[in-house]
């Protein structure tokens, strides 16, 4: 029995030291790259996570973090190692700077990059989180897989990713955003949002745009000015919308299973209670305006 014990705690701290092992950054560059006028920067990886932030005109600064996966077998992989110190991924052609897929095996890198606000960023990367902050540009980026958040962004803004949230905090422009599995959350000052996720939630607020918002499944909730037409769907979940308390619009408001309450007076152009339960209501509030549409195949409907 004692020798079986020490056998499992031998094991058991030989796991948590892979674990740690496997964790831990072997190898890291920096790279400085002089640009002018407008910039493009392209981030292509199969893995690791991508940190975007706004800096001085005239400069792109980028940090890597080399990860091996197998650093139990480190002493085979220096050489890779010192090989992407030495020589990374990335190359410069004008004003783009390019940074490129790592073709080695279980070997990843964290990128930290400092760019002018202005600079056009697209990414298409596998798996890992992305962060971007301050910049002033078009944004497109797709992952595989691994959390988007965007801060501070102006311009339009195009993201996919396969699983993972998206969050976009204090953002201006126009937003297309899609999830295969994961929550949206946008706080957008200006623009038309267009979200869809497959499973999760959709929470939008301060929105001033149009607005298109489907989720397989999960609720869907939208605050803001109506600058154009809204349409909320989802198949199973509740739907809220709420906006300023003198707005005028139209409303299509639909629920196969569920509550719909709507809290201003509505002229209906079919017959019906707003007061009492039902399940589908049509009709103008305060003489009508931008269309609210909002489908639910079960699930409740809130729109005040």
């Amino acid at each position: 029995m004692r020798k079986s014990n020490l056998k499992a705690g031998f094991l058991g701290a030989v796991l948590v030291c892979a674990s740690l092992a496997q964790a831990r950054v072997v190898g890291t560059f920096e790279r400085h790259f002089s640009v002018s006028g407008p910039t493009n920067l392209e981030v292509l990886t199969r893995s690791g996570d991508i940190t975007v932030h706004s800096g001085p005109a005239g400069t792109i600064s980028i940090t890597g973090r080399i990860h091996v996966g197998d650093t139990w077998l480190l002493g085979d992989r220096n050489a890779d190692v010192k090989s992407l110190e030495s020589n990374p991924p990335i190359k410069q052609d004008g004003n783009s700077v390019r940074i490129d897929y790592v073709n080695m095996r279980n070997i990843s890198i964290d990128y930290e990059i400092t760019a002018p606000a202005d600079t056009t960023v697209s990414s298409h990367t596998g798996s890992g989180d992305q962060m971007l902050d301050g910049l002033h540009s078009r944004i497109t980026l797709e992952r595989g897989s691994g959390d988007i958040k965007l801060s501070r962004i102006q311009g339009e803004m195009n993201v996919h990713t396969g699983s993972g949230n998206v969050v976009a905090d204090d953002v201006s422009g126009g937003f297309t955003g899609e999830a295969g599995s994961g929550d949206i959350r946008l706080h957008d000052r200006s623009g038309d949002v267009r979200i869809r996720t497959g499973s999760g939630n959709i929470e939008l607020r301060e929105l001033s745009g149009g607005l298109h918002a489907e989720a397989g499944s999960g609720d869907v909730t939208a605050e803001g000015k109506l600058g154009g037409d809204w349409e909320l769907r989802t198949g199973s979940g509740n739907v809220n919308v709420r906006l300023p308390s003198d707005t005028a619009f139209e409303v299509e408001a639909r629920t196969s299973s569920g509550n719909l309450h709507i809290d201003a007076p509505v002229t209906m152009t079919i017959q019906g209670n707003v007061g009492r339960e039902q399940h589908a209501i049509s009709g103008k509030v305060r003489g009508g305006g931008h269309l609210v549409a909002v489908h639910t195949g079960s699930g409740d409907i809130h729109i005040e």
